[in-house]
């Protein structure tokens, strides 16, 4: 698989979500040759750009006719979040680590040559010293987390057996424009939501809590190199190793609103990592990815998507 040349390469996104949907983007901008795998229909502007493949990823016919031929398959999928309680887990696990058996048997019986699989920081857990390496102990403290890492133990069990190029991509805490305003889990778009709503900013903890946050077309660019690059080891950060806290996060959209923002605080959940910030030097040495947006220029692009400013 050529990695200087990625015009021609066929991949299949399984998951167009928050980060699918901007990776596809990308991946049509570099010349790819684009398949989807999703249970929403094709929006309207990717219409004729991609083959789309509107079902569920547990439908297994289906799933092979969107893997069939790739060069690449990216598995974002996942039906859990960190902050999520522990209820339905029987359906949880047949959602999301069942299913993945399954895609990668398909993977294994046509011959896909690589897969790259989107896991979480959530696998690390607590942790006495950050920025956080691949190296780390991974003691997940969510549903969320213990799925993503059993799922990277089973891509890197096929690694042994079948000699499949796996990579797994350990994400921080993306965001930017597009990101669910009222979903479970993103604090810069659901805190936007809130500004937008005229509604207080729950701030855990008075916003002590400290994330690696990263712009999602930093994120976009760095699934793309990680997919076409040869000789990456199996596992990677992505974030930008630089961590700020929830109330740093309000500061900043306070400085681009020019006026003051009302939050509520509120207690940490258990599933909640006081301090999550990664690593991403081998990230930077294997792939060449460093990120370009920073911070305050994600928020502000960010706010002028939802034209907040």
């Amino acid at each position: 698989m050529p990695s200087d040349r990625p015009a021609g390469l066929r991949a299949t996104v399984c998951g167009a979500g928050f980060i699918g949907i901007n990776l596809i983007g990308h991946l049509l901008e570099q010349g790819f040759e684009v398949r989807v795998l999703d249970h929403k229909a094709c929006p309207p502007e990717l219409d004729g750009k991609v083959t789309w493949f509107h079902g569920d990823f547990t439908d297994e016919a289906l799933l092979r006719e969107a893997l069939a031929n790739s060069d690449i398959a990216y598995h974002l999928v996942s039906s859990t979040v960190p902050g999520d309680d522990r209820k339905g887990m029987i359906t949880e696990l047949s959602d999301n680590i069942f299913a993945t058996i399954r895609f990668i048997d398909i993977c294994i019986a046509l011959t896909v040559p690589r897969i790259v699989f989107v896991s979480s920081s959530s696998v690390y857990g607590l942790q006495e010293h950050t920025p956080i390496a691949e190296t780390a102990a991974t003691n997940p403290i969510s549903s969320h987390g213990i799925h993503k890492l059993t799922i990277e133990k089973y891509l890197l069990l096929y690694r042994f057996d079948h000699d499949v190029d796996v990579r797994i991509i350990r994400l921080s805490n993306p965001f930017g424009p597009g990101q669910n305003l009222h979903g479970r889990q993103g604090f810069i778009a659901i805190a936007i939501g809130n500004v937008i709503a005229n509604e207080p900013i729950l701030l855990r903890a008075a916003g002590a809590p400290i994330r690696d946050f990263i712009f999602i077309d930093d994120v976009s660019c760095a699934l793309v190199l990680a997919g076409v690059a040869e000789r990456v080891p199996p596992v990677l950060n992505l974030g930008t190793g630089e961590g700020h806290s929830l109330a740093a996060v309000v500061q900043v959209m306070e400085d681009l609103l020019g006026r003051p923002l009302a939050t509520t605080d509120g207690p940490l959940r258990k599933a909640d990592i006081p301090t999550s910030v990664l690593d991403v030097s081998l990230m930077r040495g294997s792939v060449g990815f460093a990120p370009t947006i920073s911070l305050h220029q994600g928020v502000e692009l960010t706010l002028r998507h939802w034209q907040v400013v």
